[in-house]
C-alpha cells in the first residue's frame, strides 16, 4: 500500500505515533526514546512506522510540526480589526500559552528535546514559530510608536521570554504556564515599548488572567 493510501484510510495511525513519541521524550528524552518503544506505544505495525515516517527524527519533527501548526492557528483567530495592536498581542500570548499547558507532551519536545537532546533539525520548527512571534513584537514597537529597533532586537527579546517558558517546562510546571502572561510580555516587549510601557502591557496581562475589564491607553 502506497503511503498516501494508507495516510487516507488510516490517520488515526499516524496520529498515536506522534502522541507516542511526544509522550516518551517527555518521560525519558528523545535520546532515550527508540523506535521500537514509539511503535510499542502506539500500537501500530513496524511497517506502518516505516512508511509514514521512516526514522525516529522525522517522527519527532513531525510532533513538533504539530503544536506549531496550532499554534499558528491559535495566533492567526486571537487577532481581531476590533482590537489595538497590543491587546491583541495580549490575547495571543495567553491563548498560546494555554495551548502549550494543554498539551504538556508536545511542548516538552518542542522547547526541551529540541534544543537540548535532539539533532540541530528538531529545532527548525520552533525557530519558524519563534520567527512568527517575533514579527508580532516587531508589529507591537510599529504601533507603540517606539523607536526602530537593532535587527534582531526581536528574536533577543523573545529569547528572554522563552527562558521563562522553559524553566517552567523543565521543572514540571508545564500547568503554570498561562499564569506567566505578565511575565512573558514584559521581557518580550521591553526592549521596543521601553520600561513604563512594558509594565503597563504587563499590568494589562494581569487584568486579563484575573478578567477585569481593560483600561484602554490614554
Amino acid at each position: 500500500m502506497k503511503l498516501t493510501e494508507r495516510s487516507v484510510l488510516s490517520p488515526s495511525e499516524r496520529e498515536r505515533l506522534v502522541r507516542a513519541i511526544a509522550d516518551l521524550c517527555a518521560e525519558q528524552g528523545y535520546e532515550a526514546t527508540t523506535e521500537e518503544q514509539v511503535i510499542e506505544r502506539a500500537g501500530v505495525e513496524a511497517t506502518t512506522f516505516e512508511e509514514l515516517f521512516g526514522d525516529k527524527q522525522t517522527c519527532a519533527t513531525a510532533a513538533i510540526d504539530a503544536i506549531l501548526a496550532e499554534v499558528m492557528t491559535t495566533v492567526s483567530t486571537s487577532y481581531s480589526a476590533d482590537l489595538a495592536e497590543r491587546d491583541s498581542y495580549l490575547l495571543a500570548i495567553r491563548a498560546i500559552l494555554e495551548l502549550l499547558a494543554a498539551q504538556p507532551s508536545f511542548t516538552h519536545i518542542s522547547f526541551i528535546c529540541a534544543r537540548q537532546m535532539g539533532p540541530p533539525q528538531l529545532d527548525d520548527g520552533l525557530e519558524a514559530g519563534a520567527r512568527m512571534l517575533s514579527a508580532m513584537l516587531e508589529r507591537l514597537g510599529g504601533d507603540a510608536g517606539a523607536s526602530a529597533a537593532p535587527p534582531r532586537a526581536a528574536r533577543a527579546a523573545l529569547g528572554a521570554a522563552e527562558a521563562v517558558v522553559r524553566r517552567e517546562i523543565a521543572a514540571g510546571r508545564t500547568e503554570r504556564l498561562p499564569a506567566l502572561l505578565p511575565d512573558f510580555v514584559y521581557s518580550a516587549a521591553v526592549p521596543f515599548l521601553g520600561q513604563e510601557e512594558a509594565l503597563r502591557l504587563a499590568r494589562r496581562g494581569r487584568e486579563l488572567l484575573a478578567g477585569t475589564r481593560w483600561e484602554r491607553p490614554s
